[in-house]
């Protein structure tokens, strides 16, 4: 059985629980995926209102806990990309987001069978701290162009930045 690693696990726990978000509030056409590559290969219908939320890490600081000691606290920068299929959905996704990932998830370790490949399937997992999120922004992506002329996916862009620190210890 392989485990993933702090990044990977990281990313999965926001993963998870912004699925749980859109459950529980019945957003039922939108994906949550790891990669861009992923985000443009989903089907993309306005008419269903469909839409993706990519989730990736940019930057992570290590911070020392104490002097003399390797051990450190994670503090990952969090992108969230939203693809929506119209401004509306966009802002009402984007608020929704934030007014529960402000408070925080759980940070969970995954256990794999198959090993950490594209074919691995989940053992399941265990909870082993929290994401606190400390900052939080949000920005438009522009990119310049008649909505119109865009990828269809590019229309309605949007960008969450959470700057978060990870609750366990690092040996």
């Amino acid at each position: 059985m392989s485990k993933y690693r702090e990044t990977r696990n990281i990313i999965k726990s926001c993963i998870e629980f912004i699925k749980v978000i859109l459950d529980e509030n019945n957003f039922d056409d939108v994906s949550v995926v790891k990669t861009f590559k992923q985000a443009y290969t989903i089907p993309f219908d306005p008419q269903k209102s469909t839409a993706v939320i990519c989730v990736r890490i940019a930057t992570t600081t290590h911070n020392g806990i104490e002097v003399g000691s390797d051990s450190t606290l994670r503090r990952p920068l969090i992108l969230l990309d939203l693809f929506c299929a119209n401004g509306g959905q966009m802002e009402d996704l984007t608020d929704l987001l934030i007014s529960k990932l402000k408070k925080g998830f759980d940070y969970s370790e995954y256990a794999l069978t198959g090993g950490v490949t594209t074919d691995a399937t989940f053992d399941g997992s265990a909870k082993n701290g929290r994401i606190a999120v400390n900052t939080i922004t949000e920005s438009e992506i522009n990119l310049n162009d008649d909505k119109a002329d865009l990828n269809i996916h590019d229309r309605f862009r949007n960008l969450i930045t959470l700057n978060c620190l990870k609750s366990s210890i690092e040996e």
